[in-house]
């Protein structure tokens, strides 16, 4: 009997010392994390483009139907960039209406092709006139405005942005399969192809998720709403041969905020109303 007791009183000091040896972590997940977050952090994203178009016709006569019929394809897209979380003190019952801005540079690859074909009314025959295909590489410049709502009790966030981008064209990869002289010989004079530089305005939906405070990953479409430069009238379409192309961007973004460097000392938090608002989003990033 003293044998079996000084056996289990040595298994329980044991388990006790490997107990004491464990971190939190081991037992709760992980500790609690006490980092002091700034508001500004880093963000990338990657993903892809396509662009989307519709059948046009062109009526040379009564008999004679030219019909564009354009086809999107899959491009790419990268970017990488800064964010910065609005602290202010919300100025509407819902809150900020701006919860954060970021901005970026990257590069866009989008393309499309185009088929030509003409019908004939009275021997209602159809044959192929021409082909087309391109790819468009640009250099982008992006500023976006985000208001976020979190579905409740979830880590579920809701993105929507509103923003300006400026892309300049490094890179072309165009070919048709008909000449100038024989598209005038076959009267289509409705080809017509955008500039190398244009501005736009953009609306971006998101469905992200907080990974833990300051880290988040969003799905994100951004899609082109109206175009500023080079004009035509407002739309936000790309031109080329004899149809019209909207590039939309399909991306995953990521976002972590910096930690703040330490001054040594006490860090001055401004008044007591200024830390606790301060210590009370940052818990809450």
């Amino acid at each position: 009997m003293k044998s079996f007791l000084l056996i289990v009183l040595s298994l329980l000091c044991f388990d006790s010392a490997i107990a004491q040896k464990k971190s939190r972590k081991d037992f709760f997940g992980g500790p609690k994390d006490y980092r002091n977050l700034s508001n500004k952090g880093l963000t990338y994203s990657f993903g892809t483009t396509y662009t989307f178009a519709d059948t046009s016709s062109l009526y040379i006569d009564t008999r004679t139907i030219y019909k564009f019929q354009p086809k999107g394809k899959f491009g790419l897209f990268a970017e990488i960039g800064t964010v910065s979380f609005n602290l202010k003190k919300p100025k509407f019952k819902w809150g900020n209406l701006v919860k954060y801005t970021d901005w970026g540079i990257g590069f866009n690859l989008y393309g499309g092709s185009e088929n030509t074909t003409v019908y004939n009314s009275v021997a209602k025959t159809e044959n192929q006139v021409s082909f087309g295909s391109f790819y468009l590489g640009n250099l982008t410049a992006r500023l976006t405005f985000h208001h976020t709502w979190y579905i409740p009790k979830t880590s579920i966030l809701i993105d929507n942005g509103l923003g300006i981008n400026l892309d300049y064209r490094i890179f072309k990869n165009s070919s048709f399969d008909k000449t100038d002289q024989e598209l005038e010989a076959l009267k289509i004079t409705t080809q017509k192809f955008s500039g190398q530089l244009f501005a736009q305005l953009h609306y971006n939906l998101g469905i992200g998720l907080k990974l833990k405070r300051g880290s988040y990953i969003i799905p994100t479409m951004q899609l082109p709403i109206f175009g500023m430069y080079e004009w035509n009238k407002g739309s936000a379409r790309t031109n080329w041969f004899s149809s019209e192309y909207l590039p939309v961007i399909f991306k995953l973004k990521f976002i972590y905020l910096f930690e703040k460097r330490s001054q040594g000392g006490c860090e001055n938090f401004g008044s007591e109303e200024d830390r606790k608002r301060n210590e009370e989003y940052m818990q809450n990033k």
